[in-house]
């Protein structure tokens, strides 16, 4: 079973995701960064995305004409809240 674009995507952005957010939780566990700064925002956006991007790799790995719709819907409700997010 192979990938598909939407698929593809969607892993990679997820891996940038993930290591994006494994960077900023060593910065706030190790106290380099501040707990209350801009960067618990960030941090809080990279949450939803990796959200975002774990549905939207679900969605696309699963068979066409199997398509859960819900996971649509949460991809793109979760897509739509991180972009929403204002800094």
């Amino acid at each position: 079973m192979g990938l598909d674009a939407k698929a593809t995507a969607s892993l990679i952005f997820l891996i940038i995701y993930a290591f994006l957010f494994a960077t900023l939780l060593f910065g706030f566990f190790t106290k380099r960064l501040k707990l209350f700064s801009c960067y618990i925002c960030i941090l809080f956006h990279v949450l939803v995305r990796l959200a975002s991007q774990a549905t939207g790799l679900a969605f696309g790995v699963t068979v066409v004409g199997y398509a859960n719709t819900g996971l649509l819907v949460a991809c793109f409700v979760l897509g739509g809240e991180s972009s929403s997010i204002a800094f």
